[in-house]
């Protein structure tokens, strides 16, 4: 299944780029209002649309739950949890950091089996298999080692206050606008920390990190809900959402529990 899904997601990369190079400045267009709530652009359509053309055509055993048209009941047990264009505004803005995010499994997210999420700019991608290990391309992620703390953290006017003490306590901060791909980071060990925390709402959906989610954790990292600091746990819902927070190591969890209080 793997193979499917690298097939499906640089169809969409062919899509989105042919898309981006024949109508420069329409990509934001907004179509509808997603199943999700937020707005859907052209962009976002010609990418969920190549995704549900190929599970179709392909006939593959899965259901699909996707930020745009919510979920399609195919009949099977395992259902695809697919984010078609993560960091819509990056791609719609030629910031070359948006994605393709999918994931297969069934109920909620640790029963998510499989992962693999593209960068639509850059052809690099990266994938899962539940208790089999975490990958970059073909070979097995072995997270660098770093001379300096990196955290990536999501900004905004809502953003909690201890976000902003960790950022005055980390050597260097990046805000990058995709999720999924800023969640890899931490997987990679280009990064220390991923924190998504808002004050008075939860943002993220499991659209957005069901993906990279797995791969974080085969790569040996962890991803928290923010509230709790328990192990994420989300149902296949687009009404849930929730604030987390991803890390490489302990050391750095008690670094952020510092910040909080």
């Amino acid at each position: 299944m793997i193979d499917h899904l690298k097939r499906i997601s640089f169809n969409v990369k062919k899509s989105v780029d042919e898309f981006l190079e024949n109508n420069p400045g329409g990509a934001g267009e907004i179509i509808k209002i997603g199943a999700d709530g937020t707005p859907t652009s052209r962009l976002d359509l010609v990418a969920e649309d190549d995704v549900f053309r190929y599970v179709k055509d392909n006939d593959l055993p899965l259901n699909i739950l996707s930020e745009e048209y919510g979920y399609l009941d195919r009949g099977y047990g395992d259902t695809l949890v697919l984010d078609p264009l993560d960091g819509s505004y990056n791609a719609e803005n030629n910031i070359p950091f948006y994605s393709i995010s999918m994931a297969i499994g069934r109920e909620n997210l640790s029963g998510i089996e499989k992962a693999f999420v593209l960068n639509l700019a850059s052809g690099r991608y990266y994938w899962a298999e539940k208790g089999k290990g975490a990958f970059f391309m073909e070979e097995r992620i072995k997270r660098r080692k770093k001379r300096e703390t990196l955290g990536v953290v999501s900004l905004g006017k809502n953003v909690k206050d201890y976000v902003f003490r960790g950022i005055e306590g980390t050597r260097r901060i990046r805000s990058m606008g995709c999720a999924s791909l800023e969640m890899i980071m931490v997987a990679e060990g280009i990064a220390d920390f991923f924190i998504y925390d808002y004050r008075g709402k939860s943002v993220l959906r499991i659209v957005d990190i069901a993906a990279s989610t797995l791969i974080v954790r085969e790569s040996g990292g962890f991803v928290l809900d923010a509230e709790t600091f328990l192990p994420l746990e989300m149902p296949f819902s687009l009404s849930e959402r929730r604030n987390i927070i991803a890390y490489s190591d302990p050391e750095v969890l008690e670094k952020i529990r510092g910040w909080r209080r």
